[in-house]
């Protein structure tokens, strides 16, 4: 891992591994592509503005790049279904294309837990071989679940390349945005008559020394990454401080799409099911081929996330 470059440079995970790679002595050069400028700066990083849609292969092979990571993709949602699939996936296939072309050895895609889909006859655990069964009523799960299969077949077709697929329970910490987590910013929480899912979480520290193990260890497959334990969705509602009110499912369900197709809210189209059902992933594979040891346990990385709330309110 000498040459690097990441997609999505700019956005929240981009910044943490820009940050993490600086103080890499094995990291010498660091490539950034993004639409927007990066949010901080390193005497290593090589900045291009560009849509990751747009061919980038010239920029890999003009820089020697050895590993590729692929973070760009459209996390809040936005009222253009269209607009996200074409930066998810074209995106995605275009990162594939160029590290093909250029003959990239390592790659990593951040995928997510989202992608194996919040259901009622879910197992207890979530293994790296479980089924992709996304809900469809989010454009996010469906995407990364697409990509992360886009992956798997690129891992497959080209087995002298490293490619490391991780998914990541939520990812919280005191350098988070909001992203994945908007549904937490509502004034009143909405709760599913019935159900009480448990939510995983994984402070961003711990995420980003167990990609980098993983890469150091040149290491290919698929990795959940979530701390040990979770939190129960009414004892974040409780630590939110926030009052809430419990609905059933459908009707629930119908009232976000309404106000999602009406403009009322930004929030999501839907994704109700992670309200009520688990989505619980196994760790163990990755500690296991890490050996990394969790320096914040789920709870104490979402409490992490409150404090840096506090701190900006």
């Amino acid at each position: 891992m000498k040459n690097v470059a990441i997609t999505g440079i700019s956005g929240y995970l981009g910044t943490l591994f820009l940050r993490r790679m600086d103080r890499d002595a094995e990291v010498e050069s660091i490539i950034g592509i993004d639409v927007m400028p990066p949010r901080v700066d390193s005497p290593k990083l090589k900045f291009y503005s560009r849509d990751v849609r747009s061919s980038f292969a010239d920029v890999f092979a003009e820089h020697k790049i050895d590993t590729a990571l692929h973070l760009a993709f459209q996390v809040t949602p936005i009222h253009d279904d269209t607009g996200s699939h074409s930066i998810n996936l074209e995106g995605s296939s275009n990162f594939l294309k160029a590290c093909e072309q250029v003959g990239i050895r390592q790659l990593f895609y951040m995928s997510s837990y989202t992608a194996y889909g919040a259901h009622a006859d879910n197992p207890d655990l979530l293994t790296e071989d479980t089924p992709l069964r996304p809900n469809p009523s989010m454009v996010y799960p469906v995407d990364k679940a697409k990509v992360d299969n886009m992956f798997q077949e690129y891992m497959k077709d080209h087995p002298d390349s490293s490619v490391v697929i991780v998914r990541t329970a939520a990812v919280v910490g005191p350098n988070i945005v909001a992203g994945g987590l908007t549904t937490l910013f509502m004034p009143v929480m909405m709760r599913a008559s019935g159900h009480d899912p448990l939510w995983q979480f994984i402070h961003e520290d711990d995420l980003v020394d167990i990609v980098m193990t993983l890469l150091k260890k040149n290491e290919s497959g698929v990795f959940n990454a979530a701390a040990d334990d979770g939190m129960r969705y009414t004892e974040i509602i409780k630590a939110m401080g926030r009052p809430s009110i419990a609905l059933p499912e459908g009707l629930m369900a119908w009232g976000t799409r309404l106000s999602w197709k009406l403009h009322l809210q930004s929030r999501s189209s839907g994704g109700v099911e992670i309200l009520a059902y688990d989505a619980v992933m196994d760790n163990d594979k990755v500690k296991k081929a890490t050996g990394h040891s969790f320096k914040y346990s789920g709870r104490e990385a979402f409490m992490s996330f409150l404090d840096h709330l506090k701190e900006v309110s």
